[in-house]
């Protein structure tokens, strides 16, 4: 400009850059100022003409250069023109008098009018323009291109400009300074405006703005321009909710923190800024309370409503005390959160949480905690170990592999995944509050968006991205790239992980990567935001790595192999210096693994992508703690190495005692010994073999003279701790016995400190383990006198907690040790932040509303939590300070901790853990004097503990005498902690009648009589269910005992010979005379005398017998009545009253009671109930039975009603069955009659009616069409569908729905209307697919079924199922492991018709398996062929079948596995699934012995897809008629190859075996429950025990038919069989479940045999060649049974 070039000459060379060079990186600033210069000085003629820059620059250039890079930097010289530009407030004297500019002003004037600042700013720095000479400047070079200005201001230009004035606003150079940028960006917004009120345009100034609204000297303009950009943008922030709700939150959370600085200053600046936040926050509420999102949903839109309403009233902390706006704003963040749908994003969730945790206040105690109650917590919190012993699963996740887009991969090509996911990255960066960061991403995609037009075929970003994102920042011309063409770098070339930290590593890596990748438009032009921004190499490298091996796919391709190597050297040298960097290759690995390979068959050539030895990966997962991850790789590893045995059994020892799973540690191969012995009980926590072995050791060091490691002595204290020995423990270790101190000594030292509350130990805080934590809190709680320090000793506590939880990733024992710690934490205040007496009790209230998951949890998990409770409550009796801040007396806290140490005891006993239960009970006989001494008398109870505990020690008697001297004490009544009498006498007599000691009539009368004397006609509650339940049960013992019934036959038999003799000898006599005569009446005198002994005796039993059966009969009832305590009781009630319904007596003894028990009690058995209905109103039974059901039906009408009408459309066949129609053509008619039920049923009848027309309509099926109902219904049948049905307000058919207490079903999801579109399932009958849709928005799939096939057999089945499943749930075992049996409902509707739940996500085993095998063995034998070769055998011996099975064997080579490697992804989802599917193929296998189902093959085993487990369908086949088949079924259930492959490297041991042989072992325990519920079953007419010759021959047809894909379901359901016939099938069927479950064998031996069976190969070589094949490749068919 001053003409100074050999000046400018002289810097060329001083920067040693060429001269022209340097004009070409200036060149936007050196025209910007030139013709900005220009524009202020016109020429005059009286004055020298200034120089010409341009003109000059131009010259030197040439007119191709200089057009060239005009063109190029365009942009930027535009921008530099508003850098440089002066503001003058608001333009208003310029924008007025330019008619083209009219627009504009009008724009500023609707800006001003909102809010701007007319305060002077003072002048910039030299050079600078003023407005107008800037925008004739604009003008000038617009023409100079022949641009349109008007057009100028596309999104991208916008962007551009108002991204490089952002730029220029340093924080050093004052807020004056930003306020002049701020007032240029408005007159921007105005010129670009409509563009500047649009997509990302829009988000960007509203987002950059934002700073500046809580700025003292830039508030009134930064506001002006933010809320015209909001309310004129409006249109387009409707569809960006979570933007939208991102923006208020952090906008508030300044104003906030502006609003509580500012107030009280009286800087007139401030003030005035203070005024003009305040009304822009009540704007901003209005603007936002008007705002609605078409794209949400209305649930989503109120709860956007209800944040913005509690976070307008926000205060400036968070916190959680109830009523308040925070903690309603923190309720509905964690309400979105558990949403699927999710309002915010990850962006505006942090900005969310950011708010309410800016100086977060703790409630004052948990009753003002929103989450204050256990209900709240659990549903919300999902921190609520305490109240439920559950951990949340996404903690203990060790990667989170996110879905990156939608697309389909088979439609663009594979690099778009990886492209996507970076995309993502970046524009995350965008929404930065760092103004560089965000600078670097818009230009870096504008980079990519402009190299990537440039390539040939469709840029990615048009298929990844909105067109609003990348129109703002897509340029025909790039105005500026940051990226530079940079020689490939050797990936050897990077820096060994051991020597540089991670983040640098990993950078340096991305980098040397990206530099050979120079063809890819995406990935090259990320290297300089890699450079800046920290962190961000760490996210991008696995999409990095990704696109570079789709670059160079082939094996020998030489940056694969470099990439490889490195991957390996990292893996095999990993140690816990370089875990952040194996981690970061490992997640790696796995992202991969997830993405598609070219031309790929199947998943295989995923694991892949690298040449990596998948067995060091193991290894080094396991040292990164990422034990899940380490297992997958184990598998892959031991799946592709094809031996036998893994290799490395050390390793599979560390990952299951470290996974999630309890049983997988069993299935290791381990050398046996006496130390593996030794380790495997210190991993079940067997305290007392562990102390033995240990002791052993340690003795055997002493005698030999050699030291110890130490091991043992600490072994030793872990024993004593394990089994509650603490004393011991704290003898040993303050002996110095163990005096070194190490981590683990120090924590066994504090721990046995606390529990045995010795205060006296030093425990710095640099001690950081969970004992010390909880030690320190507790001393100080017990020896600090001042309360006010406590709280924040125990805020202390709880943040060093916290911080070890968020240190890392967690697996599920350390998050557990921690949630434990949390929780002895938690509950340790709430006692302490009581008040009063009545608080402190309502505390301990609320602990023992806790104790029902404890019951199910693992003790080791819960005997700390009983400990704290009691060592908290044992402080505040003990400490004067501690009982005045809770303002209680020492009578009421010794009170409560004797009720801690009952608690205590029962927990344990409930456990079976007797050392623990007897420390508890002999503390509390050495309380009850104490106790005495502050006038509470606790003898009764510290007695019946004891009592209880010697009964588990096996001392009978003693424990017998201790209950008989307590239960007769008159002073029981009076006792401080109440010992019910009546329950006390129930327990003694059932003790006494186990001891033998007194006879059942005795018992009966001086203890069972007693305890119902003693209730005092309280015949409701807990206590009376007990006692009611104890009498039945014992009358129920009675009469199934064994002895007593065959003193019954004995005497019965007695009697008839007897009487027979009796007869004969009268007989006799008429014949005789004489002496003959005297000597036969002598003989019938004694034979008489005899008779009538017998006939006493027998007489005697009977009567006892009928005595016991009247009285089991009531009491069931009376205990259902009472309580919900027993409520299987109904099952065994309706056992014993369906076998005796023909006595008047047990009638007469139900009558009375059954009136009083809710009905809902009986509807698990209302198949059983309404199949005995007859039309006999004579007959006592008929008149209990009809009204029962009636009520039933009444009170719930959707668990009733289906039945009734079954019955009523049934085929009368007999008498029988007439009368059973009619009876319920009774009650049919009643509840159309009511005005209550007519509604409902109804319109029930009339859905039901065309349920049925449906499922028996015969669809012709038509290639290449999809019917729908409106072309296969009749119009009137249609119309039922379309209209009718949606309208009656009728739920679905085949949705679950819990039986109700209080019998209102009004709230329940109703049909909304059917898809029009149905299915046609294969098959004779045709069954049709329909899928309705209810009102709370989820969708039912229901498969209609007509034909020959009673649905009524596999609905009872079900039935069996889920009350079979019902008590695995009710075991700890089982419960544990999640051990269940999957089911699902099944609806007769006719004899011919039903509708059947169609089991969602699932998959049929035969179509995953046959697919699978020809795909990843596609060199194996073709299915036809193994068909083929055990079929020409058929009629061999059994030596050649055998051949023939195995050379096909040898030939198929198993694929299950690869369902859940492929099929789920990440370590943590597969897992899971595995797990699942070895859990419930285990339970279904045990529970399909035991019911002896038949005839499973891969078409009725159903896979679920989402979680794993196994679906067994079709179940008409049960109770051993698989062995009837005219080729017998010999295995008690499928154990194939495929099943075991899909069980992993540890095969049938371990997990499978365990959960086999838990399920054993719950069926067993639960024998009588079983033999009660199968004993319903004898007395249902419509049950079939047997099955039909033709059904068998079908069904194996069927087998055959399958593997051609032709499947038959027209199969005859029952027939042949009479009643007679059914009576004895029933016997036998029954006797055989019974011996099933006898403990002849212990449970460890019978799985074995049944697995040894099980996979026998003598035995699956014989079976049916139709059945032959599934043998091969069923996975899941572990059973015997049905077809769907």
């Amino acid at each position: 400009m001053k003409e100074k070039d050999d000046a400018s000459q002289e810097l060329a060379k001083i920067l040693d850059v060429p001269y022209d060079d340097l004009l070409e990186k200036g060149f936007h600033k050196i025209l910007a100022y030139g013709v900005a210069g220009a524009m202020a000085t016109p020429p005059r003629p009286d004055a020298p003409q200034p120089p010409n820059v341009e003109l000059r620059i131009r010259q030197r250039l040439g007119d191709e250069e200089y057009k060239r890079l005009l063109e190029k930097k365009f942009a930027l010289i535009i921008a530099s023109l508003f850098q440089v530009m002066q503001e003058d407030g608001t333009s208003d004297r310029f924008l007025s008098k330019d008619p083209s500019l009219a627009a504009t002003a009008a724009y500023m004037r609707d800006i001003v009018e909102v809010s701007h600042s007319t305060g002077k700013i003072p002048d910039p720095l030299r050079p600078y323009f003023k407005v107008k000479v800037v925008l004739n400047a604009v003008h000038h070079l617009c023409g100079r291109l022949q641009y349109d200005d008007t057009r100028l201001w596309t999104p991208a230009m916008f962007t551009f400009v108002t991204r490089r004035l952002f730029d220029t606003m340093d924080p050093a150079l004052g807020s004056l300074s930003a306020c002049a940028v701020v007032r240029k960006i408005r007159l921007l917004v105005c010129l670009a405006n409509p563009k500047s009120i649009d997509g990302y345009a829009l988000e960007m100034v509203i987002h950059g703005l934002k700073p500046y609204i809580v700025d003292t000297y830039c508030a009134e303009d930064a506001v002006g321009v933010v809320q015209y950009l909001l309310d004129q943008g409006k249109g387009y922030l409707s569809t960006q909710p979570a933007f939208v709700i991102g923006t208020f939150l952090s906008i508030l959370a300044s104003l906030r923190a502006f609003l509580s600085a500012a107030t009280g200053q009286e800087d007139t600046q401030v003030q005035l800024s203070l005024n003009i936040a305040q009304s822009f926050h009540i704007w901003l509420g209005d603007y936002l309370t008007g705002c609605h999102f078409p794209e949400l949903n209305e649930m989503q839109n109120q709860l956007f409503q209800a944040i913005v309403e509690s976070a307008m009233g926000f205060r400036l902390h968070g916190n959680a005390s109830s009523g308040t706006k925070e903690s309603d704003l923190l309720r509905h963040l964690l309400d979105d959160d558990r949403n699927k749908n999710k309002l915010l994003d990850d962006v505006s969730r942090g900005l969310a949480f950011s708010l309410v945790c800016s100086g977060f206040q703790k409630p004052v105690s948990f009753r003002d905690d929103i989450f204050g109650s256990d209900e709240e917590s659990v549903a919300r919190s999902r921190v609520s170990y305490a109240a439920s012993g559950d951990i949340h699963s996404e903690w203990t996740q060790e990667t989170e592999l996110e879905k990156i887009t939608d697309l389909d991969t088979t439609q663009y090509d594979l690099d778009i995944i990886p492209k996507a996911g970076i995309f993502q990255l970046l524009l995350k960066l965008l929404l930065s509050d760092d103004r560089l960061v965000i600078g670097l991403a818009e230009a870096t995609l504008e980079t990519i968006f402009f190299d990537e037009s440039r390539s040939p075929g469709v840029a990615t970003f048009h298929y990844i991205l909105d067109e609003n994102m990348y129109k703002a920042m897509k340029w025909s011309i790039l105005p500026m790239s940051l990226s530079e063409n940079e020689n490939p770098r050797p990936i050897t070339s990077v820096t060994k992980p051991e020597i540089l930290p991670v983040d640098e590593w990993v950078k340096d890596l991305t980098t040397a990567i990206s530099t050979n990748l120079q063809e890819d438009a995406v990935v090259k032009n990320l290297r300089p935001i890699l450079e800046k921004v920290g962190g961000l190499a760490k996210d991008l490298f696995p999409f990095v790595v990704h696109i570079l091996l789709l670059h160079h796919i082939k094996g020998d391709d030489e940056l694969k192999m470099e990439l490889s190597e490195l991957f390996r050297d990292c893996f095999r040298t990993c140690s816990e210096k370089t875990v952040p960097h194996s981690i970061i290759l490992i997640k790696t690995i796995l992202y991969l693994r997830t993405q598609e390979t070219a031309q790929e068959a199947t998943k295989l050539p995923r694991d892949h992508w690298l040449d990596v030895d998948y067995l060091e990966m193991a290894r080094a997962a396991c040292i990164c703690k990422m034990f899940k991850t380490s297992l997958l790789f184990a598998e892959i590893y031991h799946s592709e190495s094809g031996n036998a045995e893994f290799p490395d059994s050390k390793l599979l020892l560390e990952i299951f005692r470290n996974v999630d799973d309890l049983d997988s540690y069993y299935g290791v191969s381990q050398a046996s010994s006496l130390e593996t012995v030794l380790k495997r009980f210190e991993y079940e926590e067997d305290g007392w073999k562990s102390l033995s072995f240990r002791g052993a050791n340690l003795e055997s060091h002493l005698r030999l003279g050699s030291t110890s490691d130490g091991q043992d002595l600490f072994g030793v204290v872990d024993a004593f701790n394990t089994l509650g020995m603490n004393g011991l423990s704290h003898a040993f270790l303050q002996s110095g016995t163990a005096a070194d101190a190490s981590e683990d000594t120090l924590d066994n030292m504090f721990r046995s400190a606390w529990k045995l509350e010795q205060w006296d130990l030093p425990c710095p805080s640099s001690c950081t383990t969970r004992s010390a934590t909880i030690y320190r809190a507790l001393q100080s709680v017990n020896n600090n006198l001042d309360m006010r320090a406590i709280p924040s000793q125990l805020d202390s506590s709880f943040f060093g907690v916290m911080r070890q939880i968020t240190a890392g990733k967690q697996t599920g024992h350390s998050l557990g040790a921690s949630m434990r710690t949390l929780a002895m934490l938690t509950e340790m205040e709430e006692v302490l932040v009581s008040k009063e007496t009545g608080e402190l009790e309502q505390v301990w209230e609320r602990l023992q509303n806790r104790n029902s998951w404890m019951h199910i949890g693992r003790y080791s998990d819960v005997e700390e939590i009983m400990t704290m409770r009691q060592t908290t409550l044992s402080s505040v009796s003990k400490r004067d300070h501690l009982r005045r801040a809770a303002g209680v007396d020492i009578k009421t806290a010794r009170f409560l901790e004797a009720k801690a140490l009952v608690a205590s005891c029962k927990m344990a006993r409930s456990h079976k853990v007797l050392q623990h239960s007897l420390s508890a009970a002999t503390q509390l006989s050495k309380a009850v004097e104490p106790c005495k001494q502050v006038g509470l008398d606790i003898n009764a109870v510290a007695t019946l503990q004891a009592a209880n505990v010697l009964w588990d020690h096996g001392q009978g008697i003693a424990s017998i005498r201790m209950l008989q001297a307590l239960g007769f004490d008159n002073a029981l009544g009076q006792q401080s902690i109440v010992v019910g009498k009546a329950k006390l006498l129930a327990k003694l007599g059932n003790w006494v009648s186990e001891a033998r000691l007194e006879k059942p009539d005795k018992i009966m009368s001086n203890y069972l009589v007693f305890a119902i004397d003693e209730l005092k006609e309280n015949y409701s509650g807990s206590e009376a269910g007990r006692v009611f339940h104890e009498f039945a049960s014992f009358c129920d013992q009675q009469l199934q005992n064994s002895g007593n019934i065959e003193d019954y036959q004995r005497a019965l038999k007695l009697r008839q010979n007897k009487e027979a003799e009796v007869r004969e000898l009268e007989k006799l006599m008429k014949s005789a005379a004489g002496g003959k005569l005297e000597q036969l009446t002598l003989y019938r005198h004694k034979a008489k005398t005899w008779l009538n002994l017998d006939d006493a005796e027998f007489n005697r039993l009977r009567l006892d017998r009928e005595a016991f059966l009247e009285r089991s009969i009531s009491n069931y009832l009376r205990a259902l009545a009472a309580c919900d305590d027993y409520d299987h009781d109904a099952v065994r009630f309706c056992a014993l009253w369906l076998e005796h319904s023909g006595d008047a007596k047990v009638n007469k003894a139900a009558e009375a009671p059954l009136g009083q028990v809710a009905s809902r009690k009986f509807v698990p058995l209302m198949n059983q109930l309404s199949s005995r209905l007859l039309e006999s109103p004579e007959d006592i039974f008929q008149s209990l039975l009809f009204p029962l059901i009636l009520r039933i039906c009444m009170d719930h009408p959707h668990h009733g009603h289906y039945q009734i009408l079954a019955l009523t459309r049934a085929k009368p066949k007999d008498n029988i069955s007439q009368s059973r129609q009619a009876s319920a053509a009774k009650i049919a008619t009643k509840l159309k009659a009511h005005p209550s039920s007519k509604p409902l049923f109804s319109h029930i009848i009339q859905a039901t009616t065309s349920y049925i027309k449906l499922a028996t309509q015969k669809i012709e099926r038509k290639p290449g069409i999809k019917p729908v109902l409106r072309s296969v219904l009749t119009r009137d049948i249609y119309s039922k569908f379309s209209v009718d049905i949606p309208n009656w307000k009728i739920p679905p058919p085949t949705m679950q729905i819990d039986v109700r207490a209080d019998k209102d079903y009004s709230g329940l999801p109703v049909i909304a209307k059917f898809h029009p579109e149905i299915t046609i399932a294969s098959g004779i009958s045709a069954p049709k697919i329909v899928t309705c849709l209810a009102s709370d928005g989820r969708t039912f799939k229901m498969l209609f079924k007509g034909g020959n096939d009673d649905l009524r057999q596999d609905a009872i089945m079900e039935q069996v199922f889920e009350q079979v499943s019902n008590l695995l749930k009710k075991s700890r075992t089982t419960r544990q492991r999640n051990l269940s049996i999957r089911n699902y409902k099944v609806l007769p509707l006719a004899t011919n018709a039903g509708i059947i739940e169609f089991v969602a996500n699932t998959i049929p085993l035969y179509d995953f398996l046959m697919p699978a095998h020809m795909s990843y063995h596609p060199r194996d034998w073709k299915p036809t062929y193994c068909r083929k070769t055990i079929t020409d055998v058929q009629t061999k011996t059994r030596e050649v079948r055998i051949d023939a099975f195995q050379r096909v064997a040898a030939h198929f080579r198993p694929v299950m596995r690869y369902f859940f490697m492929h099929k789920f992804n990440g370590p943590d989802d597969w897992f899971s699934s595995r797990l699942a599917y070895s859990r419930s193929t285990a339970a279904i296998s045990i529970l399909g012995h035991v019911l002896g189902l038949g005839d499973r093959h891969g078409h009725n085993i159903l896979l679920d897809e989402k979680s794993g487990e196994v679906v067994h369908i079709d179940l008409g086949v049960a109770f051993e008629q698989g062995r009837i088949l005219p080729v017998p079924e010999v295995v008690p259930f499928r154990l194939t190859r495929d099943i075991i492959d899909g069980f992993g490297v540890t095969r049938t041991e371990g997990v499978f075996r365990r959960s086999c042989e838990f399920t054993l072992t719950v069926l067993r325990n639960e024998a009588y429950n079983i033999t009660t519920i199968l004993d319903v079953l004898r007395y249902d007419p419509l049950y079939s025990w047997t099955i039909s010759p033709l059904r068998m021959k079908k069904m194996q047809d069927q087998v055959e038919a399958a593997a051609t894909g032709i499947v038959d379901e027209g199969i005859v359901g029952t027939g042949g069989a009479g009643k007679k016939d059914e009576e004895s099938e029933a016997d036998r069927a029954l006797t055989v479940v019974a011996k099933k479950l006898s403990a002849t064998l212990s449970v460890g031996a019978t799985v074995n045999e049944l697995i040894q069976v099980a996979g026998d190969e003598r035995n699956l070589a014989v079976l049916y060649s139709g059945e032959y094949l599934f043998f091969l490749v069923s996975p899941i068919s572990l059973m015997v049974g049905g077809w769907v």
